[in-house]
Order: structure tokens, then C-alpha cells, then sequence
């Protein structure tokens, strides 16, 4: 299989269309749900430009994603839950992605791959326990969450209880899990900087990537405010499997990085 950086040099107009409507659909579901749109974006980016890509162009682009969400939901965001969770998280995030950077791209195919799988019925798992959490249940969570965010994408669909526990509930989670994302891609993106795992055409991609995000997550705050139906949740599972099953048997049988 060819390198990112052989890929990225020969992405034609019809690949980069393909990168634009892939951010802006999963942009426009991560409104919505408030969770996943990461981890959706490099499952649909992978096969475009290569799996040691995916990640550091999506940490970048989700900056500009994050940013947007941000500003549309600004007034919903719990600050001091928030708060509470990067305590703990942020020290995390450095490790994780640092982890990240001394990963072979087998490695990297791999713990992608079955993070998606593990994290079908993690999330089922949780969805059915009622928490009761404060300040101090967020921080606990928020260590486990900034190693796994830090690594791989999907890390906040852990937090999806317990944020849920703690009151915080619609446009308030779509709030707290953009600013929270937001710190995350921007600590990432800075740790792979000094690892010199972003290059000049990834940033460039990145760039275009999280710009073409920006619609998309409009869409879903108009979405959001309007409708009361839930995401099709088999939906994002099938994808997340199919996903998974690709990233491993890249890592498997196609790498020998």
C-alpha cells in the first residue's frame, strides 16, 4: 500500500470531493448526536489517504469543527463541568497522542480497528446505567477519557453517561463535547507538530477537510433545534463495524510497518 504522503500527492478533484462531502456528512451527524463525528471522519477518510494520515489531518480539521460547534452552542455549555473534566483529562491527551506518535502504522490500523469494535457495546453498555455524577465523577472519568482521546478518536462517547448523569442533557452535551474536542484536537495537533507527524500537504488537507465541516455542523444545530428524532443508531454501529473490520485487516494484512 502506497504512503500517506504518496497518496496525498496524487489526490485528484474527485478523491477531494469525496473528503468534503465525507466532513460535511459526518459534521452534520456530530451535531446532531454530539458524539462520534471524529471517529465517522477518519473511518470514511482512511481508504482516501492512508491510515497514518487519518489521524493528524482529522485532529486538525476537527479544530475548525470543534470551533464552529463551539460558537453555535456556546450558550449551553456547562464551564464548570467542563472544567472539572480537563483537570484530569489534559495530561492525558499529551500522553495518548505522544503514544500515538511512536505507533507503527500495523499499530496505529489496529487500535483503530478494534476501538471501533470495542466501542459498539461499550456504548450500548453505558447508555443503560443511570449515574448520578458531580464534579469529582468527572474528573474520575475525565482520566480515562484524555488517555483514550488522545490515542484514537471516539473518546467522548465514554463521557456520554456520565455527562448525562451529571444533568447535562441536549444542546448542553453538544456544548461540552465541542469545547472539550476543541482543547483535545488542538492538544493533539500541537503534539504532533513537535513529533513532525503533520507535514505541510497534511496540514493543507486538514485545513480543507475541517473548512468543509463548518456547513455540516449548521445543518445539525438547525436539526437539533427543530427535531425531536433520534440518530439512527444501527446506522452509525454498521459503519463503525465496517470500519473496524477495514482499519484491522489493513493492519493485519496489508502493513508491515
Amino acid at each position: 500500500m502506497q504512503s500517506s504522503a504518496s497518496l496525498l500527492s496524487q489526490l485528484d478533484w474527485h478523491i477531494l470531493l469525496l473528503v468534503a462531502l465525507a466532513a460535511f456528512a459526518t459534521a452534520l451527524f456530530h451535531s446532531v448526536a454530539g458524539f462520534a463525528g471524529a471517529l465517522l471522519l477518519s473511518v470514511c477518510l482512511a481508504p482516501l489517504i492512508g491510515v497514518r494520515a487519518v489521524v493528524p489531518v482529522v485532529a486538525l480539521a476537527m479544530i475548525i469543527s470543534n470551533f464552529n460547534r463551539t460558537l453555535l452552542f456556546r450558550t449551553h455549555i456547562n464551564w464548570p463541568a467542563y472544567r472539572a473534566i480537563m483537570i484530569t483529562a489534559l495530561p492525558g491527551m499529551v500522553f495518548g497522542a505522544v503514544v500515538y506518535i511512536f505507533l507503527s502504522v500495523k499499530a496505529i490500523a489496529i487500535v483503530l480497528g478494534c476501538f471501533l469494535l470495542v466501542s459498539i457495546p461499550l456504548r450500548r453498555i453505558l447508555k443503560k446505567r443511570n449515574y448520578n455524577v458531580g464534579h469529582r465523577g468527572l474528573s474520575g472519568v475525565g482520566i480515562i477519557y484524555g488517555v483514550i482521546a488522545g490515542t484514537v478518536f471516539g473518546g467522548g462517547m465514554i463521557l456520554g453517561p456520565f455527562l448525562l448523569g451529571a444533568g447535562i442533557v441536549g444542546e448542553g452535551i453538544v456544548g461540552i463535547v465541542a469545547v472539550l474536542g476543541l482543547t483535545l484536537n488542538t492538544t493533539k495537533t500541537i503534539v504532533f507538530g513537535v513529533g513532525d507527524v503533520l507535514n505541510a500537504k497534511l496540514v493543507s488537507l486538514g485545513l480543507v477537510v475541517g473548512l468543509c465541516t463548518i456547513p455540516g455542523g449548521m445543518l445539525g444545530k438547525w436539526i437539533v433545534k427543530r427535531s425531536t428524532v433520534s440518530v439512527h443508531t444501527l446506522v452509525v454501529e454498521t459503519l463503525m463495524f465496517a470500519g473496524g473490520c477495514y482499519f484491522i485487516y489493513q493492519g493485519i494484512f496489508l502493513h508491515n510497518a
